[in-house]
């Protein structure tokens, strides 16, 4: 996340859900975590330039996919919180049972982030 100070139990998006296009994406990364902004535009390139390899441009929905549920991540810092918190709850996990709890807990954070969310 930026370096601005930020509650990070608020529940109260930083952003508006932006478009899910390069531009409007780009913008959301710029303001949620400028320094993330170099690996997107590194990935946009790299994506670009396999579709132009392959005459197949279906590797943009995926670049578009990919930044826009990352922009849903940290949109909202209660729930890039909680992302982190389940994250280190996977990493400590001590049986396949933990381990499947959390990634039940993830799985379902994840589709109500997305939810309705218009991805290509």
């Amino acid at each position: 996340m930026s370096h601005q100070h930020v509650d990070p139990q608020s529940t109260e998006p930083l952003i508006p859900r932006p478009a899910v296009t390069v531009e409007a994406l780009r913008a959301a990364v710029e303001r949620l975590d400028p320094e993330q902004t170099a690996k997107f535009d590194s990935e946009l390139t790299a994506f670009e330039a396999e579709a132009e390899r392959t005459g197949n441009p279906q590797s943009m929905p995926t670049f578009l996919r990919t930044w826009a549920v990352w922009v849903e991540r940290y949109r909202v810092p209660a729930t890039a919180t909680r992302i982190h918190e389940l994250e280190i709850a996977m990493g400590a996990a001590r049986t396949d049972e933990e381990a499947r709890a959390v990634a039940t807990d993830m799985s379902k954070l994840l589709h109500e982030i997305t939810d309705g969310l218009p991805l290509p």
